[in-house]
């Protein structure tokens, strides 16, 4: 894959170094590490990569827990407020919605992605989103076919809605930053974008 350098999956440089860590901590971890049927050195690798990668960017930048289950159901709830408060075509109202919040989420990408990546462009904000779907839990997946065609796959598991949420995102993510067009499908569940980028 040489689309771009930060998308290939290069071997990293190790160094041995030494922690002193509380017993109890060793323990947890190690229990972790049995339950996952790894080794205790691969867990605490990924452990430190994950906070390395976004955990300590997460309050620069605004980021909260929030629950999936709060996740899926607010924007549910939001049409229904407004299906019972009088709107009277909630088709166009989801759309606007929809529409407004991610314009919003990719004018607050912009910030994150240069905190994180110290550049903006198509494929430092695809690696920001790849590893916030990793941390939130999302299945990500992300293939080139022999046609070049990138196909990513995102199940994020929120309902229709915020699969028609990611579909905009998306549009907005590859028609500002990479001016190329995207033809996305979804269901309920899953999202899957194909895409002809250039490198």
């Amino acid at each position: 894959m040489k689309e771009n350098e930060g998308y290939e999956n290069k071997p990293s440089k190790t160094r041995s170094i030494t922690f002193r860590l509380e017993s109890s901590v060793i323990e947890e971890l190690q229990f972790e590490a049995d339950y996952r049927e790894t080794s205790l050195n691969v867990l605490i690798n990924q452990i430190l990569r994950r906070y390395s990668n976004w955990e300590r960017y997460e309050n620069k930048i605004g980021m909260i827990p929030i629950p999936k289950i709060i996740l899926s159901s607010v924007m549910d709830q939001v049409i229904r407020s407004g299906s019972e408060n009088g709107i009277d075509d909630i088709s166009k109202f989801k759309e606007s919605l929809v529409k407004e919040l991610s314009q919003i989420a990719f004018n607050f990408l912009k910030d994150s992605v240069l905190l994180i990546k110290k550049n903006y462009n198509l494929f430092s904000v695809l690696e920001v989103l790849e590893q916030y779907m990793k941390v939130i839990g999302i299945n990500s997946d992300h293939r080139i076919e022999e046609d070049g065609k990138h196909v990513y796959v995102i199940q994020h598991k929120l309902g229709e809605i915020w699969s028609l949420f990611i579909k905009e995102f998306l549009i907005l993510i590859f028609e500002n930053l990479g001016k190329v067009k995207v033809d996305i499908s979804s269901t309920p569940n899953t999202t899957v974008a194909k895409v002809f980028l250039n490198s």
